[in-house]
């Protein structure tokens, strides 16, 4: 059995919703020259695109932005809906672990593409770079 792979199109349409969700929750979540909140670890800071690890939860978009993912109001469904995590795994039954972990991480890495092109559009829309 093969893992459910998404489109671009679809992931974008995630992302997109996580950007609305995170602009009507945190506007200047993007901003490189966010203030730490409260020290690395503890409140989060400025999303670093160089160090963004989407399946890691200190390292991903809300792990940056809230110091874990573990941290933002909204639910596994809600995380997925808006492009912070994937849905691969639970939804393929007994499939083979390795296509999972490898449709998980190209999943994964689709996201980190999505989310890195977003954040550096807006900063180079800021500062006439880019």
């Amino acid at each position: 059995m093969t893992a459910p792979v998404m489109t671009t199109g679809e992931l974008q349409a995630r992302v997109n919703r996580g950007i609305a969700w995170l602009d009507a929750n945190h506007p200047d979540w993007w901003k490189a020259d966010r203030p730490d909140q409260a020290g690395p670890w503890e409140g989060g800071g400025p999303i670093d695109v160089d160090e963004l690890v989407m399946s890691h939860n200190c390292y991903c978009v809300l792990g940056q932005l809230l110091g874990n993912y573990y941290r933002a109001p909204i639910s596994v469904d809600e995380a997925v809906a808006f492009g912070f995590d994937t849905a691969i795994g639970a939804t393929a039954p007994n499939p083979d672990i390795t296509e999972v972990d490898a449709a998980m991480a190209d999943e994964f890495d689709a996201l980190r593409e999505l989310w890195i092109r977003v954040i550096e559009q807006r900063r180079a829309e800021v500062t006439g770079r880019g």
